[in-house]
């Protein structure tokens, strides 16, 4: 291969994060017949455009799950909604769950059964208006300043209010993935209110699209280990997968097609 330029090594790593979802500095200088050094520079470059994340020896693609719930509802829905019904048979009659603020807990919502004696707390606003077309389901809302980027309430009243509740399966929204540090959060707060909520949770689901993995998000709080269901497409992700399993937790498969 000949010397490429600039812009065009930038081209060939942004194809290779859309792709892969991370770029190691030392293969990708293989690959574009250059060295190391530059390679780190461009994607020095690239970070200080915000199109990926320096991590050690390469970069990360950022987490596409960024902005109001309402424009997040638009990507991926097919596949959170096979999600959503591959989840539908972890919840048990009489339970008390939880449905963390997230697009993809929205699709879960509007298929919980109506004749299980069912308790469903939420901080989502948005799940809790959807309760309203499903009687029959008990629905608890946690209060505290609403948080438009989240999509609900992760503010210390609403982590204070949470402690007076056992559940026993907490679906718990994520915003990225990496295997070196597990699950993710963009907001602060949010990422300390989820692992209040860890604490007071017998079970946790991890509901998980193909556009999450191997991205970047700055607050970790979960690691895979600690996961007792997860919920993704077949085949994705093998290292998570191993992860969830090596903890004891076990993965559910939707029927949402691989990207083969």
């Amino acid at each position: 291969m000949s010397k490429l330029l600039p812009n065009e090594r930038h081209d060939a790593i942004l194809a290779t994060l859309q792709r892969e979802g991370r770029v190691l500095a030392v293969e990708m200088a293989e690959r574009l017949n250059t060295t190391e050094a530059t390679i780190r520079r461009d994607l020095r470059q690239l970070a200080a455009q915000n199109l990926c994340k320096r991590i050690y020896g390469g970069a990360l693609a950022p987490t596409p799950a960024s902005g109001p719930v309402s424009e997040r509802l638009q990507l991926s829905g097919d596949e959170k909604q096979a999600l959503a019904l591959a989840a539908r048979d972890l919840v048990k009659p009489g339970q008390i769950i939880f449905l963390d603020a997230g697009s993809t807990h929205l699709y879960l919502a509007d298929l919980l059964p109506r004749d299980q004696r069912l308790t469903l707390v939420t901080n989502a606003l948005s799940i809790a208006g959807k309760m309203l077309e499903r009687p029959g389901i008990r629905t608890i809302l946690i209060g505290g300043e609403l948080d438009a980027d989240v999509g609900g309430c992760v503010d210390a009243k609403a982590a204070q209010e949470i402690d007076g509740f056992h559940f026993d399966m907490a679906f718990i929204g994520i915003c990225a993935y990496d295997p070196a540090s597990g699950f993710s959060a963009l907001n602060y707060q949010d990422a300390q209110f989820k692992q209040r909520l860890l604490t007071r949770s017998g079970s946790v689901a991890v509901l998980c699209t193909r556009d999450k993995l191997n991205t970047y998000a700055p607050y970790t709080f979960l690691p895979a280990g600690r996961v007792d269901y997860l919920v993704t497409a077949s085949g994705e992700h093998p290292q998570l997968e191993q992860q969830v399993i090596r903890g004891g937790g076990k993965v559910l498969y939707s029927d949402f097609p691989n990207g083969d």
